[in-house]
C-alpha cells in the first residue's frame, strides 16, 4: 500500500483526491496539509509516518509550492514531488524540474494519467513527458546553462543504464535487458547520482536531458496548449 500525502489550500480539492485516490487498491492517503508550512510541522512530529509521495499545489497561501519543494527537499532528500497546477508557464516548469519536482500533473488530467504518474514517480523516482523534456533542453541551450558532460565522463554500462533510466523503465526491467541483476543496476544507479553530482533520481534525469542521453520525441499534445 503506498502512503500518497496531499497539500492544498482548498479543502475541497483535498478530500476530492483523497476520495480519488482510496479507490486505488495499491493507494492510501496518509497526510493532508492545507500549504507547505502545514506539512514540514506535520512530517516533523514523532512517529509520524512519512508518505512515499507527496501531491502539491503550486499556488497556495502561507508557503506555495516552490517553497514548499524548496524546503521538504532540504530536510528530506528522498521524498518525492508531484506539482499539482493548472498554470503551465514554461519558466516555472523548468524551475520546479531544477528544484527537484519528480512529476507535473494539470488539474485537468485523467484518472489513467493520474494514477501512472503516482505510480511511476513511486517505482523510478520521476515522471517527465516529452514537452517537459523539451522543456529542459530549450532552457539549457537559451538560459545559459552549462552542461556538465565535458567534466563527468561516464561508461558504456553507465550510459546504458542511464538511457534505460530515463524511459522508466524499474531496476527489474533494466537488469532483464541487460542480463544484469538488479542489485548491480541498483549500484550503477547511485554512483550515476554520485558521480554527476546530482541530488536525487530527478537531478539525474535533468543530467540526461541536457547531455542528450534523453532524446525528445513529442508524440502528445503539451497540456491543452
Amino acid at each position: 500500500m503506498y502512503k500518497v500525502g496531499i497539500v492544498d489550500d482548498e479543502m475541497l480539492i483535498r478530500k476530492s483526491l483523497g476520495m480519488l485516490l482510496d479507490l486505488h487498491d495499491d493507494m492510501a492517503v496518509n497526510l493532508y496539509a492545507a500549504n507547505g508550512a502545514e506539512l514540514l510541522m506535520l512530517l516533523a512530529e514523532p512517529g509520524q509516518p512519512k508518505p512515499e509521495v507527496i501531491l502539491c499545489d503550486l499556488e497556495m497561501d502561507v508557503m506555495d509550492g516552490v517553497e514548499t519543494t524548496q524546503k521538504v527537499l532540504e530536510e528530506f532528500p528522498d521524498m518525492k514531488i508531484i506539482i499539482l497546477s493548472s498554470h503551465y508557464e514554461p519558466g516555472l516548469i523548468v524551475k520546479m524540474v531544477e528544484l527537484g519536482a519528480s512529476a507535473f500533473l494539470p488539474k485537468n488530467e485523467s484518472t489513467e494519467e493520474f494514477y501512472k504518474t503516482i505510480i511511476n514517480v513511486i517505482k523510478n523516482g520521476f515522471h517527465y513527458n516529452d514537452q517537459v523534456v523539451k522543456l529542459i533542453r530549450e532552457n539549457m541551450k537559451f538560459g545559459g546553462r552549462n552542461s556538465r558532460m565535458n567534466t563527468v565522463a561516464l561508461t558504456k554500462r553507465e550510459e546504458e543504464i542511464l538511457n534505460l533510466i530515463c524511459t522508466e523503465k524499474s531496476n527489474k526491467e533494466i537488469a532483464d535487458s541487460l542480463c544484469i541483476s538488479p542489485r548491480t543496476v541498483e549500484g550503477h544507479r547511485s554512483n550515476l547520482i554520485e558521480k554527476t553530482s546530482s541530488k536525487n533520481i530527478a537531478g539525474l534525469i535533468i543530467f540526461a536531458i541536457e547531455n542528450g542521453y534523453h532524446r525528445v520525441n513529442l508524440k502528445s499534445k503539451f497540456w491543452g496548449s
